[in-house]
């Protein structure tokens, strides 16, 4: 389905959803993303009007409604957790409102002029920006700072600012979490794929490619879900009509770009890469150790997040083949676990891929063409200098060996999933 078509169905679907959203969840309590600590209450949209807007717009051409799945056990909602960590830990709720507005109103001072923010630590909002401090480990064109969904930047702040605004009922939470989720908005390319920053980085960067890296993208994918789904902290007047609109739109044209990229292995759909070009869709590589490649890291989330949207055919045929990759004896590695070493261990005959009964690996990195997993060091020519792309571990230089996650237990929770709502 064309960008723009996709578009136009999202706009319809948006007015659809508006209204079942009203009669749906009257007299019923919004599921939340944030209960006790943790990514709960994703379970509260099975059975509902999950997705509503992607499921009329993707729908509504096949005059179809298609069907939603329960989410309890979806794995894909603890991306959006992170930001449960930051607020207080006080014992009375007056001093955690406290504590959290003074935190809040810190992270405004250091929020960028096109509403995003760096990959700053908790620790950076402990005070106000100083004014004359560089804002962003990164810079574009004049030197401007650059925002960044990296390592769960930007899409943390937003749901802080609007879980503070909900409590406190004052605008300037909320009015910052607008501008963030215009950054959000604006940085997505007109093929539905999300940079790693924006404004973009000066010349050919692996930053300006779509970035499933670390889950970027996803994370914005699922933060635009809550906010049109209106599930707490993004319920209420957090954004307005308007914004959830494009949002809505937005995932169309994600879930466009997700599928559009999803790489073919001798004509069979498997999973993807953790960097797409966003013209082509093709699979990119990123530092020198991150080469082209199906990544069974980074595929998992995305494959949790299409589980989360309504499972029209296309939808579903793409889940259903990529979890099937994740289930073939080709990818998986059974009884064999990836333990990462202990930071207090310099053995270097250390092998971090090891034998473990009842546990499944799956490598970070496969070949394009098969599913052998590989490896990589960094190039010769790097400082310091690698030994490049292996397929044993224990060839790769000690810095990347035991400084990069090569491989997890990342279709586990997945196909069990998979599984239990019968797919």
């Amino acid at each position: 389905m064309k960008p723009s078509f996709q578009r136009g169905l999202a706009r319809l679907g948006f007015i659809v959803m508006t209204a079942a959203l009203s009669t749906a969840c009257s007299g019923s309590t919004r599921a939340s993303i944030a209960v006790d600590g943790g990514a709960a209450g994703a379970s509260a949209l099975g059975g509902s009007s999950a997705g509503g807007s992607t499921s009329a717009s993707q729908a509504g051409a096949s005059g179809a409604q298609a069907t939603t799945l329960n989410q309890s056990g979806n794995p894909v909602w603890d991306k959006l957790s992170p930001y449960v960590d930051w607020r207080s830990t006080a014992l009375d709720s007056a001093t955690r409102l406290a504590e959290d507005e003074t935190f809040a109103d810190n992270m405004i001072t250091w929020q960028l002029p096109e509403g995003g923010f760096y990959k700053n630590a908790k620790t950076v909002y402990a005070a106000a920006w100083n004014g004359s401090a560089p804002r962003s480990g990164w810079h574009g064109a004049n030197g401007i700072d650059l925002g960044t969904i990296d390592n769960a930047a930007t899409t943390t702040e937003l749901l802080f600012l609007a879980d503070v605004y909900k409590r406190s009922g004052e605008a300037r939470y909320r009015d910052a979490a607008r501008a963030t989720l215009e950054f959000l908005l604006t940085m997505q390319y007109p093929s539905g794929g999300f940079p790693q920053v924006y404004p973009p980085r000066v010349g050919t960067t692996y930053s300006n490619y779509v970035t499933f890296n670390d889950d970027a993208m996803v994370r914005v994918l699922m933060l635009l879900h809550v906010a049109v789904e209106l599930i707490s902290p993004l319920d209420g007047d957090v954004f307005t009509d308007e914004q959830r609109e494009r949002a809505a739109q937005a995932i169309a044209q994600g879930i466009d770009f997700i599928v559009n990229s999803q790489i073919e292995q001798d004509g069979i759909k498997t999973v993807w890469c953790a960097q797409h070009d966003p013209i082509t869709y093709a699979p990119t590589g990123a530092r020198s150790y991150e080469l082209p490649s199906k990544s069974g890291k980074e595929s998992e989330a995305i494959v949790g997040f299409l589980m989360t949207q309504p499972q029209t055919p296309t939808v579903e045929a793409a889940v259903k083949a990529a979890l099937a990759w994740y289930a073939s004896d080709t990818a998986k590695v059974v009884n064999t676990a990836f333990v990462k070493r202990p930071s207090s261990n310099t053995d270097d005959s250390y092998d971090p891929i090891q034998s473990q009964a009842g546990s499944t690996l799956w490598y970070r990195f496969y070949d394009l063409d098969t599913d052998r997993g590989f490896f990589s060091g960094r190039l010769p020519t790097d400082n310091p200098p690698g030994v490049g792309k292996q397929y044993d571990l224990m060839l790769v230089e000690p810095e990347r060996r035991y400084g990069y996650e090569w491989g997890g237990s990342y279709g586990t929770d997945l196909l069990a999933y998979g599984k239990r709502v019968g797919y």
